[in-house]
């Protein structure tokens, strides 16, 4: 049964990393306004992140103040990323697949 766990865990890992990669699309526009919308995107999605997630006073055993830091900080990170696909979907933008090359 202990051997099933990390099995399972290796596993898992390997196939949470085969997701497709993609890029943001819209027609008509250069890869340059596209990268200079994201990054406005990213910049105004950072600063409402912090507004986004309810901030909770950590718990009052030191030992497990670290592990609080690490879930508000991915938390604010998916919340980033949620409101930055909001964002460039409301310029316009579509999240597509990239092409895989032949070589």
């Amino acid at each position: 049964m202990r051997k099933v766990v990390p099995v399972t865990l290796v596993s898992v890992l390997l196939l949470a990393g085969c997701g497709t990669p993609t890029h943001w699309e819209k027609p008509g526009v250069s890869s340059a306004m596209t990268a200079t919308d994201a990054v406005d995107c990213r910049r105004a999605t950072s600063m409402e992140a912090f507004l986004y997630q309810p901030r909770l006073p950590p718990p009052l055993w030191p030992y497990r103040r670290a592990s609080w830091k690490q879930l508000e900080d991915s938390e604010r990170f998916y919340a980033e990323n949620r409101l930055t696909a909001f964002c460039m979907r409301n310029k316009g933008y579509e999240l597509v697949p990239i092409p895989k090359s032949s070589g």
